[in-house]
């Protein structure tokens, strides 16, 4: 073939398909969310002349329509997996899209402590015990990554979780006791594709914050009893699992029935007066986010009450998502447990709500959310 005939072929080839993504994204409706991304997709914007001849540093019409093209741009969820998987397995990357894939699990990589972010979650922890906690009993317990059973093996560089904890170990207020959960995780109680830990693993945990905070473990807090795992589904695709854009390993969902935890009873008070809600919410465990589907996903203040309660006793845990799968298991050994997440409700405003008088408390927080803290808790 001469030079001018393959210069030919190149420029129809280009057109076609030039041509036919123009044509599929005109017949293509927009989309509204990005699963993947876990946020909303930009729609057209809406065309004026002020917004076409914006002064530069304003929000122009042309950078609207930028972000739109690039967030409805025609397959481009199979255009990521292509990149990822000639990234992958053609380049030898060993992250994509600043995620790690070791084992099958998926890790989000993190290299540093954000000083910040450990500051600000101080300062609010220690704002909430000087304020509201002279007359409770304090615990504070920290749940590690998966890069923290992973990094050594997978070979990749992540910040020293020992110096993370320690951090908060000895910057806490010292009526405070610090419960190490380290050594009662590993990578198995952790989802393949998520960030979140399966509540089926948690019983050892559960023990262990039951026994420093009750002196009694979970069973004989709960009579001994025995817990049935409930399978909710075997194709959960995590956070991680499209944000990786790789064929990999799916999930299931199990969660704990039985006994105490049938009867249990929650509420929400986001809008000031109490909503019943369950437990286990079936309708958001089908929905975009199935780990939602405990305590019907992040809320700013939840109590459950346990009509089983072997003593009258209450306990208050500031939490992130990950303690919503735990709550009801740490119910057993209570009357009454109250879940405030900071994330949507100011500590300043949290004693007109909480009665903390009498009550334990436990501050129960992820790594991940410690170490980005600054714009998530209120202040």
């Amino acid at each position: 073939m001469s030079d001018k005939a393959r210069n030919i072929v190149n420029i129809v080839v280009a057109a076609l398909i030039i041509f036919g993504l123009s044509l599929f994204s005109l017949i293509d409706e927009d989309k509204d969310w990005s699963y993947s991304e876990r946020r909303g997709l930009a729609k057209f914007p809406e065309v004026s002349l002020s917004g076409i001849f914006a002064p530069p540093g304003k929000t122009s019409v042309m950078n609207e329509f930028e972000t739109y093209f690039q967030d409805q741009f025609p397959m481009r969820e199979s255009f990521r997996q292509i990149n990822a998987v000639g990234s992958t397995y053609l380049l030898g990357k060993k992250e994509n899209n600043n995620l790690c894939l070791t084992d099958d699990y998926i890790t989000k990589l993190e290299y540093n402590i954000n000083e910040d972010s450990v500051e600000w979650s101080l300062n609010r922890i220690n704002y909430i015990t000087d304020n509201y906690l002279a007359d409770s009993s304090v615990y504070f317990a920290i749940i590690p990554d998966k890069n923290y059973y992973l990094s050594g093996k997978a070979g990749y560089i992540t910040y020293d979780y020992d110096e993370f904890i320690d951090k908060f170990r000895d910057s806490t207020r010292d009526k405070m006791t610090f419960v190490d959960l380290r050594d009662q995780l590993g990578i198995k109680n952790y989802y393949y594709t998520d960030t979140h830990w399966k509540q089926e693993t948690l019983l050892g945990v559960t023990d262990l914050l039951l026994y420093t905070m009750t002196g009694k473990g979970f069973a004989e807090n709960t009579d001994n009893t025995i817990l049935c795992e409930t399978l909710l589904t075997d194709s959960f695709e995590g956070v991680y699992y499209s944000q990786l854009a790789l064929p990999v390993k799916k999930d299931s969902i199990m969660y704990m029935t039985g006994h105490y935890v049938d009867d249990l009873k929650a509420y929400c008070y986001d809008t000031g007066a109490p909503e019943k809600i369950d437990v286990y919410d079936k309708v958001k465990g089908s929905g975009e986010d199935p780990y939602q589907m405990f305590l019907t996903g992040s809320r700013a203040l939840i109590t459950i009450e346990n009509p089983n309660a072997t003593e009258d006793r209450e306990l208050i845990v500031f939490r992130d998502s990950f303690g919503s799968s735990i709550a009801p298991l740490l119910a057993g050994g209570y009357s009454k447990v109250t879940l405030v997440d900071i994330r949507y409700i100011s500590p300043a405003m949290i004693g007109r709500f909480v009665d903390f008088e009498g009550r334990d408390v436990l501050f129960l927080y992820s790594s991940q959310i410690l170490n980005n803290s600054v714009g998530q808790f209120n202040n």
